[in-house]
């Protein structure tokens, strides 16, 4: 019997566009989803009295969430046509890690963070939305750094050939059914 391959698929975007609460209900109807990782560092280190460790320690924290979505990818290609549905979810990809180290400006070795590996099958782009916008804990970037970071986010995605879907300012309802619709559609074609 041979193995259904799952559509790996990146759910991305600026800070605090709700990315996190789409992942939320896609998990709640059953899709298999890896939570954004960078947050487990940031919480990490703020017990520690870090306040902000990707701008203090943007190597040390870019290497470690490189290896938490590399480890994640690798994981989701052993679940292989073992889950219910055809889909695999991600809050964030590995192109996130690249996308963010270039918009700050900072140097990395792109052999580091090769991306030719790690090949995704569409990401679903949240724009930055104002209305929705708040700082937390771990976000602390200001509007427009967020609307900078998902510019940056849009052109690496695009660079590498992953196919880009926008989706619109709207309700987290009408945002998931508009996302499954698309996805459900291109079953059939």
């Amino acid at each position: 019997m041979p193995v259904v391959k799952n559509k790996k698929i990146v759910i991305s975007g600026g800070p605090g566009s709700g990315k996190t609460t789409l992942i939320n209900q896609l998990r709640d109807r059953g899709y298999t989803c890896f939570s954004e990782f960078s947050r487990v560092l940031i919480n990490s280190a703020q017990k520690k009295g870090e306040i902000n460790i990707f701008k203090s320690q943007p190597d040390f924290f870019s290497e470690e969430v490189w290896k938490g979505r590399k480890l994640q990818f690798k994981n989701s290609q052993l679940s292989e046509g073992k889950n219910k549905n055809s889909f695999i979810f991600f809050d964030r990809g590995l192109h996130d890690v690249v996308a963010y180290l270039e918009c700050t400006g900072v140097h990395y070795d792109p052999q580091k963070y090769n991306l030719s590996d790690f090949r995704y099958d569409m990401v679903f782009l949240l724009p930055p939305w104002k209305a929705i916008y708040t700082k937390d804990k771990e976000r602390n970037e200001s509007f427009d750094e967020a609307e900078n970071l998902y510019f940056y986010i849009r052109n690496t995605y695009q660079k590498n050939n992953i196919p880009i879907v926008e989706i619109p300012f709207q309700c987290p309802e009408i945002r998931i059914s508009s996302l499954l619709k698309y996805l459900d559609d291109e079953k059939t074609d």
